[in-house]
């Protein structure tokens, strides 16, 4: 016992060295401007699948699919190779910026709560996510092939390999629509509205705010949709309806009214980059205790 709790020990003072250097680290002014450039990358992402899917309704083409249909649009541009370089770098900042925040929780103070805890898996699988797209930009970039895999899908394909495979998609299907709903909550409260600099005026801050809650509760609702569909998949035991956003595209794309709730989508996720991209001059950024 003894050995064992001097190896914890021994870890704690490991991860207290890590967090105390990588506070270090974030307070520093060139590594919040990187990050800064990581906000306005996302929100470039959310603009262009938004124009994208306007397009395509316009034009009556087939919707383009998610995060991956923008990367295979910007590569098939004139200097596309470029423009995706240029993403996969920004993204790289807001990855930084998540795992900050799972890591270290900059103006975060307290204990651990179970809740904190949970918000900071969240950052983690967020800082993952959007990895996983820098990666793809990437590959694109340099003319590598890629083959994309919707991961919800492969995950429903595995988890209907199992007896319990259905109950444990509906399980996820549940946890993702409950995901959507704090983002709907956080838009109608302000919760989810960043902290802006004395830069921006009040009477922009106002703008910011409204165009932010619109673009929030269009990432909430791209949620609900996905557990939506996870929970189909579950009900009927068929992984032909799960899937991540592209696939929340592909389906709304055959529905009746799905041009309507595709060009909601759309508009709220253009007024989501306009709220990133200020963020990204104007957020005004906690400070990170050692």
């Amino acid at each position: 016992m003894a050995e064992v709790s001097s190896v914890l020990k021994y870890c704690r003072r490991v991860i207290a060295l890590g967090q105390r250097q990588l506070s270090g680290l974030f307070n520093r002014v060139w590594f919040q401007w990187y990050m800064r450039i990581g906000h306005g990358a996302k929100g470039m992402l959310y603009g262009l699948m938004g124009l994208f899917v306007i397009n395509d309704i316009v034009h009556d083409q087939p919707v383009i699919s998610g995060s991956e249909g923008v990367l295979v649009a910007i590569a098939g541009r004139p200097m596309g190779s470029i423009m995706l370089a240029l993403l996969a770098f920004g993204l790289l900042g807001y990855v930084l910026w998540r795992f900050i925040q799972a890591i270290v929780a900059p103006g975060s103070s307290g204990e651990a709560t179970p809740k904190k805890i949970l918000q900071r898996c969240g950052y983690a699988c967020s800082g993952l996510a959007y990895l996983g797209i820098a990666r793809s930009a990437g590959q694109l970039s340099l003319n590598l092939a890629i083959d994309f895999d919707d991961t919800l899908e492969d995950v429903a394909s595995v988890l209907f390999e199992m007896e319990i495979g259905p109950w444990m998609l509906l399980a996820l299907g549940f946890g993702i629509v409950g995901v959507g709903c704090t983002y709907l909550y956080g838009a109608v409260t302000g919760d989810y509205i960043n902290e802006f600099r004395q830069e921006l005026y009040d009477r922009a801050t106002r703008w910011v705010i409204a165009i932010g809650k619109v673009g929030i509760t269009a990432r909430g609702v791209g949620f609900i949709l996905i557990g939506l569909y996870l929970l189909k998949a579950g009900f009927l035991v068929e992984d032909n309806p799960a899937g991540g956003l592209g696939n929340v595209f592909d389906q709304l794309d055959d529905h009746p009214l799905g041009e309507l709730w595709l060009g909601a989508i759309a508009f709220g996720f253009i007024a989501y980059a306009i709220y990133m991209l200020t963020a990204a001059i104007y957020r005004k950024f906690p400070a990170a205790s050692p």
